[in-house]
């Protein structure tokens, strides 16, 4: 078995079908993937959904737990997992009926590696983007995960939505790979630990993910005190990691946790009375690496207010409005 397609599961009864047909459908794929559907403790209905889909089809295989988080449901799906490679994708999503034959030509064609990594659109309803910052035209084989890392941080595209990306399933058991529970902003406290440690990485130009854009989803809710905290803890623990790194890795490492960081300055307006407390200017000192970022950091130190309002202007002059 090729693949293992690991599919969390909560409250997402409107929207599962479509993603559980999207995978079952895989063109000459069908006896060489299974589907992992773990249900993290639904109350919508959508346990009896996969139950039914499950009687369905063969490669469907179901499991039921407590309500634990994405983390949880995707480690569940880790750990029970058959496949060479193992693929997420969130319940509410899904992906091109040729993704499968896709990356295994690519395995075929390239020799076995660590990560795949592809494209995806950004759907929400009305428009839809590329998920890559920087599109290529071929494939492209890294040699390391750290030479990876260091390429894509100083382009400013590395992706960390673990839906782009398939692991190979005993390079995340050999280096006992879990995704962190109990937070959110999983993905990016994940993919930079697990790029760190692997060899060959491949990258695909193809888009072969949907990932759908909803006004009910976490990203989308207005108060944003647990995105900050837990974005913030996790970029703390990056930045200790980076400094563990060679110069250059170092450098460019932490000028992209300083990106994040001050992104989510921007998007969560965090000069608002309830989010003053949550923002530590100190941990801005010493990481940029651009004369953009060193600016940045100095409008932001001077007053945070500002450096929304500049940001803002600066989005609109780029994009033409």
């Amino acid at each position: 078995m090729i693949f293992s397609i690991v599919v969390p599961v909560y409250n997402v009864k409107p929207y599962l079908k479509k993603c559980i047909d999207s995978l079952v459908n895989q063109k000459s794929m069908e006896d060489q993937l299974e589907i992992l559907l773990v249900d993290d403790g639904s109350r919508d209905g959508s346990g009896v959904l996969c139950d039914n889909m499950e009687k369905e089809f063969s490669q469907i295989r179901v499991f039921h737990k407590e309500n634990g988080g994405l983390s949880s449901a995707r480690n569940k799906g880790i750990e029970h997992a058959q496949g060479e490679y193992i693929l997420f994708v969130d319940s509410d999503d899904y992906i091109e009926k040729h993704t499968c034959r896709v990356l295994k030509n690519t395995i075929r064609k390239y020799g076995s590696a660590d990560v795949l990594f592809f494209d995806g659109v950004e759907d929400t309803g009305n428009v839809q983007a590329s998920m890559k910052r920087i599109r290529e035209k071929d494939t492209k084989c890294t040699q390391s995960g750290k030479e990876y890392l260091l390429e894509h941080y100083k382009t400013r595209n590395l992706n960390v939505e673990a839906c782009l990306y398939a692991y190979r399933r005993e390079f995340l058991i050999a280096n006992h790979l879990r995704f962190k529970e109990g937070i959110l902003h999983e993905d990016v406290e994940f993919t930079p630990r697990a790029l760190l440690l692997c060899g060959m990485i491949i990258e695909l130009p193809d888009s072969l993910y949907h990932y759908m854009v909803r006004e009910n989803s976490i990203s989308t809710q207005k108060n944003r005190e647990k995105n900050m905290k837990d974005l913030f803890a996790t970029l703390g623990q990056q930045a200790q990691i980076a400094e563990r790194q060679e110069p250059e890795l170092r450098k460019w490492m932490k000028n992209a946790i300083l990106d994040s960081y001050l992104n989510m300055v921007q998007d969560a307006r965090m000069y608002q009375k309830q989010y003053r407390g949550l923002l530590d200017k100190r941990f801005l000192l010493g990481k940029a690496a651009t004369p953009w970022n060193h600016m940045r950091v100095i409008i932001c130190l001077i007053n945070v207010k500002w450096y929304c309002k500049i940001n803002d202007l600066y989005k609109k002059i780029r994009s033409g409005q």
